[in-house]
């Protein structure tokens, strides 16, 4: 009886999931294709690096200090103190993580920004450098908004939000691509990404889910929230600054229109990938933590979704691969066909890495600090080596197969950690 409610719950809950990710998803899929079209390989590669560059910028405050809150502000409510002393201390350390991180992109301009020109480099362009920093400030805002919406399972205003971002994002590209240079379509594509950091301010308001003003916090908030934090750099270094490294590898040892090969089917796994960890991040895992105090409904709640997800995600990749030649036309262009033979590594890493999430985020929810930091650190040394061993012997097909053999490594280890989960009780 609970398996069929916890089914029900999870399916019903991710309709709501489904429209917002769809059309994440289809602006993802879109603006891609525009700039596959207008600007080639090429502005595929440097649209991933801007990205990539946008996930390290937002990796701490995002993937750190909003999934604490998410955790904390879900187990109370807008009125009392400790949702109060959660929310103003999540949005300070928003700001200071921020402030941070810039900083130490801005040690280091040669490596981050060389690949998008003078635009960004060049002493005349400082004022439109600061402009780009302003339109951080309103996506860290935005981000932070949808995550107290989430929280509090605000679902209808965050998707609708989710929406207006998506149209947003693409109507701008849709205007800036082939009219200005790439870098300037770079820009103007986060405008678009920004846009509602203002317009999530007054949702959140309307809903009363703003707490009156609070400076000072108890320690226990700050500690709670760092643990977040302290895993959240894990997850930069491990994860979106390994990915920043290994697309300077490939683009220094081949160039960035091979490169951009491998980053068409990189972009389209980004694509399938965004609905299914927007699923497991709205539905999921504000159900997993509050399933905390109890082990024994943890247990059920994830077995059962583990084993509905499983075959569910085969047999999508399979379809998928199968008909890989028209999604690559649809989604990018003919002259993208060359990148057919790097999905099969491709799809197979995807499998095992979203079958693996599926456990890794009860690593996540249980904050266990340590662990974290180890999975995500180990995960990146991994990636890199075989990266630096695969590409010099098989060429652009040893980074997909060093994808598929990282996340191998990757779910065996949290199958194992987590086999009391699926053994008879």
């Amino acid at each position: 009886m609970a398996q069929k409610q916890h089914v029900r719950q999870f399916l019903g809950n991710s309709v709501w999931s489904g429209l917002s990710t769809v059309a994440r998803a289809g602006s993802s899929l879109l603006i891609n294709k525009l700039f596959a079209v207008y600007y080639g390989p090429l502005g595929i590669t440097l649209l991933a690096h801007f990205q990539n560059l946008v996930a390290l910028l937002t990796t701490l405050p995002n993937s750190g200090i909003n999934v604490g809150l998410i955790r904390h502000l879900a187990q109370h409510e807008p009125e009392s103190p400790e949702y109060r002393s959660f929310f103003w201390a999540g949005l300070l350390l928003n700001a200071a993580t921020f402030v941070g991180v810039v900083g130490t992109v801005a040690l280091f301009p040669d490596f981050f920004l060389e690949r998008f020109g003078e635009q960004l480099l060049g002493q005349e362009s400082q004022g439109s450098l600061w402009a780009v920093v302003g339109l951080f400030v309103l996506l860290l805002l935005q981000l932070f908004w949808l995550a107290v919406l989430l929280a509090r399972q605000a679902l209808r205003p965050y998707v609708w939000l989710g929406l207006l971002t998506s149209i947003t994002s693409v109507a701008v590209t849709w205007w800036a691509v082939g009219r200005v240079e790439l870098t300037t379509a770079l820009v103007l594509f986060l405008t678009g990404q920004s846009f509602t950091g203002l317009v999530g301010l007054a949702v959140v308001f309307s809903k009363g889910l703003v707490p009156a003003w609070q400076l000072r916090f108890p320690t226990s908030v700050l500690q709670d929230l760092g643990k977040f934090l302290v895993m959240a750099l894990s997850t930069l270094v491990g994860a979106k600054l390994v990915d920043f490294v290994v697309r300077e590898m490939a683009i220094q040892h081949f160039s960035l229109v091979e490169t951009g090969l491998w980053q068409a089917v990189a972009k389209i796994s980004d694509s399938y990938t965004m609905v299914y960890i927007s699923i497991l991040g709205m539905v999921y895992y504000p159900k997993i933590a509050a399933l905390l105090p109890q082990p024994q409904a943890l247990r059920e709640y994830v077995r059962t979704v583990f084993f509905l997800l499983v075959p569910t995600i085969a047999v999508g990749l399979l379809t998928f691969g199968w008909l890989r030649d028209f999604f690559i036309q649809l989604l990018f262009h003919r002259d993208f066909l060359a990148a057919r033979e790097l999905m099969d590594y491709q799809l197979l890493g995807d499998f095992l890495k979203m079958t693996a999430w599926v456990l890794s985020y009860i690593v996540t929810v249980q904050a266990r600090v340590k662990l974290y930091i180890f999975t995500q650190l180990a995960s990146g040394i991994v990636y890199v080596a075989l990266v630096a061993w695969l590409m010099p012997l098989l060429g652009v097909e040893g980074l997909p197969l060093a994808h598929a053999l990282r996340y191998a490594v990757y779910l065996l280890f949290h199958l194992y950690l987590f086999r009391s989960y699926f053994s008879a009780t």
